[in-house]
């Protein structure tokens, strides 16, 4: 008689067999989570922040839709402190994922005593107040602070592009519909006469609320994988695009970016200005003090040029010991005088250990109005060769295909 009773009043899994189509929902929001942890898995080697913890709460969010599925044949234990705790605890890993995602602390020990708290408050309306007003409320509000931290976190994070931001929209009103949809069951719970006595009694709110609140975490955790998706793209397109070494442009994407900037300064009547640069001694470092000096001396050359130029300046390495700085609304004069200040600037901060001794040589070309983005670095590239010509560890600009460069 006492089993029968508390399989009358289960919080979550328990029901009758009149209650139509209960198990079924349970059953296909555990399925969306395998169909997420299948995605999730697919990534899990990326490396992108936030991915493990969503595949954790895909296991813990299929396991606890099945117990609240086949409650009705598990001991209480099992069916009421062990679903709503292991629910519990994929809806905080969720969390935690998202923290992640974007680089926030994720709180990991707040969130393990949170869930800890609910199932302590499970087992106390449980076993000695067995009230199902209680267990709503707590679980109910469990997972309204659960949406509340998402929401939370996305809105303070950085926009990362049109791309993340749809992400972002769509992830924030799941936020709001769970919080809402939560509040009002607990509203409801407490204040309407007839509110159901078991989480699955087949009245036409209860059945709503809990057909939408199963679909709550594979939806969210759908969220966090749009997000993990995204960044894994960025993270691939920066690999593109970036020099692995020294964290410059790449080769590519500078004439990329070189192409567009001058069909731009066409266009709009802008300067452009290219430097082109070579490092005059880096061999001699490589082969005496060994290639990881060598590559020292690049980085510091990197960082050294990063502080020196402006944010709308594109410095990319181009192979080896080349590297081209593209400044657009440049002309000849601020062109030279910033070639001139990055090497003051790297002079005065004397390098990098081996690296002091290292000098570089700048050729320096404007765009004119008969040029391709090809003909300008030509055009670079020879007052380059001019100045390697000259002696090295010196500027000279290229003001004209028909005269001589002139050294500065």
């Amino acid at each position: 008689m006492l089993r029968k009773n508390h399989c009358r009043s289960r919080t979550g899994p328990a029901g009758d067999a009149d209650m139509f189509g209960t198990k079924e929902v349970f059953l296909i929001a555990a399925l969306l989570c395998f169909i997420t942890f299948l995605v999730l898995f697919s990534m899990n080697e990326s490396r992108v922040n936030g991915v493990r913890p969503l595949l954790l709460s895909s296991v813990l969010g299929m396991a606890g839709n099945v117990l609240y599925a086949f409650g009705k044949e598990l001991p209480p234990l099992i069916a009421y402190e062990g679903a709503n705790a292991v629910y519990a605890a994929a809806s905080a890993a969720t969390l935690v994922g998202y923290r992640q995602l974007f680089n926030t602390r994720p709180f990991i020990s707040l969130l393990a005593a949170a869930v800890a708290l609910l199932t302590c408050l499970v087992a106390y309306f449980h076993y000695f107040v067995d009230s199902f007003i209680g267990r709503t409320c707590v679980a109910s509000l469990f997972q309204v602070g659960i949406a509340a931290g998402i929401g939370c976190t996305v809105l303070q994070a950085r926009d990362e592009g049109e791309q993340s931001r749809y992400a972002r929209m769509f992830i924030l009103a799941m936020c709001g519909l769970v919080a809402g949809g939560h509040l009002l069951r607990v509203v409801r719970q407490c204040i309407v006469s007839d509110a159901p006595k078991s989480l699955l009694e087949p009245s036409g709110w209860n059945v709503f609320l809990l057909s939408g609140g199963a679909f709550v975490l594979p939806v969210l955790i759908l969220g966090g994988l749009l997000l993990a998706h995204r960044r894994l793209i960025s993270d691939v397109q920066h690999a593109a695009n970036h020099d692995f070494l020294t964290g410059a442009w790449s080769r590519r994407a500078f004439f990329d970016a070189g192409e567009r900037e001058a069909v731009r300064a066409k266009r709009h009547g802008k300067r452009l200005a290219l430097l082109l640069i070579d490092l005059d001694n880096l061999k001699p470092v490589n082969d005496t003090y060994g290639h990881a000096a060598g590559d020292e001396a690049l980085i510091a050359f990197v960082r050294t040029a990063q502080t020196t130029l402006r944010s709308i300046d594109c410095l990319a390495r181009l192979g080896g010991d080349e590297f081209a700085i593209l400044m657009p609304e440049t002309d000849l004069s601020g062109a030279v005088s910033a070639a001139e200040r990055l090497k003051s600037r790297w002079k005065s901060a004397g390098g990098a250990s081996q690296a002091a001794s290292v000098t570089f040589s700048i050729g320096v070309a404007v765009l004119r109005d008969d040029d391709s983005f090809n003909t300008l670095i030509s055009r670079a590239d020879k007052a380059l060769y001019e100045a390697k010509g000259e002696g090295r560890d010196r500027v000279m600009a290229q003001r004209d295909v028909d005269l001589a460069p002139a050294m500065i």
